[in-house]
Parts: structure tokens; C-alpha cells; sequence
């Protein structure tokens, strides 16, 4: 028997797919679940309309209180379970919208909207090429109203979110470039008139925001990470207990590093045996090959675990970043395929530094990092982490579940997935031990940096200085929270997503093997964590699968 909420669920989400069709489908709006109607509209834009936006926290609200008067009626768990999830989701899409107004100040928004969208309706799944020209059409011929509605909503821009929204113009412009000279001659001069005109939009929308005054960043905004850890993510966690756990992990990390350290060579410090590491298996490969090559092998090695290729729903591509997301996206990350057609592709996203984008030496730093780290990075991006994830999230059945993403229990596994590494010895150096716990250390540092910034405990200073002091150049350490004061709150998911799961198998993983206990987390679906707890504690005997 269906029960009674699902309906109500179905029409949440449907409601957002119509009115956000572009952030629905994209993994880049963690505050929106991923609804599965999207797909439906890839010939539309999301409508930013303040009287439309207004209309829209409105419905919320009253999906809100249907949701809270049904939890209030239920008793059993996983329904229970389905309807905090369903409110916690609504929660976080009215901090964004309601709260936070960032369709009022983030430029980003909009920009991501429209380049988004357009790469959806050029890439994703068609019938026939004329769906694909039609959909890209209207998308294009959109932009420039969704250009308008910027101007027309935004009201003030930090620094941060200026300079960002320059850097990502011009990456547009060089994506618009690219894609208008791929367009086969003579296939379609309407589309091709069509990506011309979007270039204009964004020369006036340049304009505009040259023409207001950016006021200086407000830093992490405390009010917004404490709504964002208690009501979105649903943590018990408080930002000053969650700053005080990544305290802990940093010096159980740094002593770890000294072990080896002194195992490896006691004449040289943990950051010059890092930077003088080179693996063998890196030498006259290009970086493409190297991680192909080494997603095959963590495949097949995790197949065996149970947590590799049987499980996963669609396949992955390894390409260079989009031009237009280079600037906002982190050296490597992953880009999920959105609906349940099986030809969509997922990718796994590696920036390579464009001509005159960085210094030579910066360039040769960060290569020489994804060659130092690439077992991690697959393992993170690929598999156990961000693509098994997903595919297990899209085939749940439950469509609640299957809709939801958190980015708490999302960036968790995967960070917890390169800790399988060392405990299935898949990696065993001393070597390789110490990459892996120096990408601890910069994310212990993050999670620091997330928690500790809002409220004082930590000023710029004293963060470049944590990171520099995980492995990265001054520079880099800049840009690193340049980019965290992009989207605050979601740097700490990573070390305490990764804490978080750790205890629970501390606590419960005597009840079931290795294998149960992860297809017990995967299976119930993107949970907070002490929802996750109730499952656990609801076991008497056997094991309970996620519905």
C-alpha cells in the first residue's frame, strides 16, 4: 500500500521541477531536491520573478504545514523519517529564498541558471536532433529575459560574489565561443543566431554590474550556517561543537603524519616528502589515462566489496571542466547525470589550467597534485564515493528518497570513501598514507575554517595559515577561501559528514557486516544522520533494507 504522503510528496516536487527547472536538474543548487520532472522541461528556464518567488515561498509554506500535520498523525518510523526529510528539503530552499535572498545578491545565481540550462538542452538525452535544436532555442532565446530579471532583482553585491561573476562571464563567453564553431555548417542558422544573441544579454548584464558598487563580503554569515546545520541538514551539531571535532581530528591527523614521517625519511618534513612523492604509474601517461585507467581498477577491486560497477545506474565520463564552470568549480568534481534515462552520462570533471590562465609554476603544482592524489580523487569522485552514490539514490524506490540529496551526507561518503582505501588496502605505502592524511588535513582545515569563521574563532589570517600549513602555496590558500565564501556552511560537510558515519559504524557496525552496513546507509537514502540512527537502533535481528 502507497502511503498517503507520497502523493503529497509527488506534487512538491512537481511543483519545483515547473518553477526551477534548470536548478532541479543540476546537482549545483544543493538547497533544491533533485525532481525528477525537470527532465519535462528542458525547453525552460526558472522563473526569478520576485512576485513569481514571493508566490513560491508562500506554497511552501502551506507544503510545509501539510507535511508537519501528517508527521504529527504518524507512527511509523520510515514514514516518520520520509516527512522530516520532505521538511527539512522545504526548510532549505526558504533559507535560500526567504532568508538568505540570494536572488537579490548572488549574480551567480542567475549566470549558472543560464549556462546551466543551456548545457542541459544541448547534452542531455533526445528523441531526435530537432528536439535537441527546438529545446536549445527557446532555452537561448530565454536567457536574456532571465538577464533581465537579474537587473531587476538585484539590489546589492559583496566583493566576493562580483569578482565571481566577472571571472564566470568571461568563461561563458569562451563556452558560447566554443559551442557556436561545434555546430555543424548549415545544421541550424537559427541556433546558431540564437547562442549570438545570449552573447549580447551578457555584454549589458556586464554592464550592469559594473555599474553598482560591490560592498565588502560578509564573510560566513552565522545566522544563515546555524539555520542552515539545524533546520536543512537537520544536525545535532552545534557550529561551536562541530569546530571543536575538526580541532580534534587536525592533531590525531597531525601526529599520523609524523608516524610517517619519521617511518618514511625522519630528515625531511611530511610537506617535502609529499611534494617530492611521484608514482610510478603517473610517469608518460597523460592525466586522462591515468584516471581512466584507474576507475576501471577501483571498479573491479570494489566490485568485490560490494560497492562497485554491479550497482551502478549509468555510465562516467573523465573530461575537462565546462569553460563556464572553471571558475566557480573546484579542481576536480563531479558532475551527476540528473534523470533515470540510462544514456545519460555522469562526469567526473578535472580543471586543466587554460593558456595564460595560471603561472607556469601553479600550473606544474597542480598537476603534479593530481598525479600525487588521482587513487583519492577517483575514489572520492568515481567510486565508493560521488558516482555510487548517486546510482544508488536513483534506483531507491522510495521517491522521496530518490529525490532528495544532502550535501552532509553527500560529501560524508564520499570523504569516508577514501578512508575504504586504507582499510581494504587497496592502498598500503607508507607514501600513499601520507597523501591520504594530508587530504585530511585540508579538510579538517575547511571544516575549521566553515565553522569557525562565522562566529570569530578563526579570522582570514589564521585560515590561509591553516592551509598553507596543509600543503598550499599562499596564493592558494586565498583562493581556497575566496571560493568557501561562495557557498558557506557546505566546506564543513565534508569532515563531518566523514565523522558522522564513522561513529555510527563504531556504534552499529557489530550488528551487520562491512557490505550491510554500507548498503544500509546507501539504500535509506540521504538521511540526516540521527535519522539514520533510529533505522539502526530499530534492528532486533537481520537486516533492514532501504525502501
Amino acid at each position: 500500500m502507497t502511503p498517503p504522503h507520497f502523493k503529497t510528496a509527488i506534487k512538491y516536487f512537481d511543483y519545483l521541477a515547473k518553477k526551477f527547472p534548470v536548478m532541479c536538474a543540476s546537482d549545483e543548487f544543493h538547497f533544491l531536491p533533485r525532481a525528477e520532472k525537470a527532465s519535462d522541461y528542458y525547453d525552460k528556464l526558472d522563473n526569478l520573478e520576485a512576485e513569481s518567488l514571493f508566490e513560491t515561498i508562500n506554497v511552501l509554506k502551506e507544503f510545509q504545514k501539510d507535511f508537519s500535520c501528517m508527521a504529527d498523525n504518524e507512527n511509523d518510523l520510515e514514514n516518520l523519517i520520509d516527512l522530516e526529510l520532505l521538511k527539512a528539503n522545504i526548510a532549505g530552499v526558504l533559507i535560500e529564498l526567504e532568508r538568505n535572498l540570494s536572488w537579490q545578491h548572488n549574480p551567480l545565481l542567475y549566470i549558472k541558471i543560464a549556462f546551466i540550462g543551456l548545457d542541459h538542452a544541448l547534452t542531455k538525452p533526445f528523441s531526435d536532433p530537432e528536439e535537441l535544436i527546438e529545446r536549445t532555442i527557446s532555452r537561448s532565446h530565454k536567457i536574456p529575459g532571465l538577464m533581465t530579471q537579474a537587473v531587476n532583482n538585484i539590489t546589492t553585491i559583496s566583493d566576493t560574489y562580483y569578482h565571481a561573476a566577472i571571472a564566470m562571464l568571461e568563461d561563458c563567453e569562451i563556452y558560447l565561443s566554443e559551442t557556436v564553431k561545434n555546430i555543424p555548417v548549415g545544421k541550424s542558422r537559427d541556433l546558431v543566431t540564437a547562442l549570438k544573441t545570449i552573447a549580447s544579454s551578457l555584454i549589458s548584464f556586464k554592464k550592469f554590474l559594473g555599474s553598482i558598487k560591490p560592498v565588502q563580503h560578509r564573510e560566513f554569515s552565522e545566522t544563515s550556517l546555524k539555520s542552515n546545520l539545524k533546520d536543512h541538514f537537520l544536525s545535532s551539531k552545534s557550529p561551536d561543537e562541530i569546530y571543536m571535532i575538526a580541532v580534534d581530528e587536525r592533531q590525531s591527523i597531525s601526529i599520523e603524519l609524523e608516524k610517517l614521517r619519521s617511518q618514511i625519511d625522519p630528515g625531511k618534513s611530511w610537506q617535502e616528502l609529499y611534494s617530492s612523492f611521484y608514482p610510478s604509474e603517473a610517469k608518460n601517461k597523460d592525466l586522462f589515462s591515468l584516471y581512466r585507467g584507474e576507475m576501471e581498477k577501483m571498479l573491479q577491486f570494489f566490485n568485490e566489496k560490494g560497492l562497485g560497477k554491479d550497482i551502478l545506474f549509468s555510465p562516467v565520463e573523465i573530461e575537462e571542466t565546462p569553460a563556464y564552470l572553471r571558475s566557480v568549480r573546484g579542481t576536480a568534481s563531479f558532475g551527476a547525470a540528473f534523470s533515470t534515462d540510462k544514456r545519460e552520462k555522469s562526469y567526473f570533471y578535472i580543471s586543466i589550467p587554460q593558456p595564460g590562465q595560471k603561472k607556469p609554476e601553479e600550473a606544474d603544482n597542480l598537476e603534479k597534485r593530481f598525479n600525487r592524489e588521482y587513487k583519492f580523487l577517483t575514489a572520492h569522485e568515481i567510486v565508493p564515493g560521488h558516482h555510487l552514490l548517486d546510482s544508488v539514490r536513483r534506483r531507491i524506490k522510495n521517491p522521496i528518497r530518490r529525490q532528495i540529496e544532502s550535501p552532509l551526507f553527500y560529501e560524508g561518503w564520499a570523504t569516508y570513501a577514501e578512508s575504504l582505501l586504507i582499510k581494504y588496502g587497496y592502498v598500503d605505502t607508507p607514501i600513499e598514507k601520507l597523501v591520504y592524511y594530508k587530504r585530511r588535513l585540508w579538510r579538517s582545515a575547511r571544516c575549521i575554517i566553515d565553522s569557525g569563521m562565522p562566529s570569530g574563532k578563526i579570522k582570514k589570517d589564521n585560515a590561509v595559515v591553516l592551509l598553507t600549513a596543509s600543503g598550499f602555496s599562499q596564493k592558494e590558500a586565498e583562493n581556497q577561501i575566496y571560493r568557501f565564501q561562495l557557498n558557506p556552511g557546505y566546506q564543513l560537510c565534508y569532515s563531518l559528514g566523514q565523522y558522522e558515519i564513522s561513529k555510527l559504524q563504531e556504534a552499529y557496525g557489530h550488528l551487520m557486516p562491512d557490505e550491510l552496513f554500507h548498503a544500509f546507509l546507501l539504500e535509506g537514502g540521504q538521511l540526516p544522520f540521527h535519522l539514520i540512527e533510529k533505522r539502526l537502533q530499530s534492528i532486533n535481528s537481520g537486516f533492514i533494507k532501504g525502501r
